[in-house]
């Protein structure tokens, strides 16, 4: 019974990192650049590093594909 609950647990624990990479992926693909361009111009520290990340995005979106790949492997292991 406690190898059960402990399986349910780590698939609850990989579903809910699976969802963050999915929900980065989606907020730096979808951001408005001149909107952080804005916030980053206030002083905005987040802003500047996520304006950073949308405007070369190629290692940050193959970082975020291999982990939800490697979540959906470990997933169905």
């Amino acid at each position: 019974m406690k190898q059960i609950g402990l399986e349910v647990f780590l698939l609850f624990l990989l579903l809910i990192i699976n969802g963050l990479f999915s929900m980065s992926e989606i907020a730096i693909v979808s951001a408005r650049k001149f909107r952080l361009g804005q916030r980053a111009a206030n002083g905005d520290s987040g802003a500047e590093a996520a304006l950073r990340i949308a405007e070369s995005p190629d290692h940050f979106l193959s970082t975020v594909q291999i982990g939800i790949t490697l979540v959906g492997v470990l997933s169905g292991a």
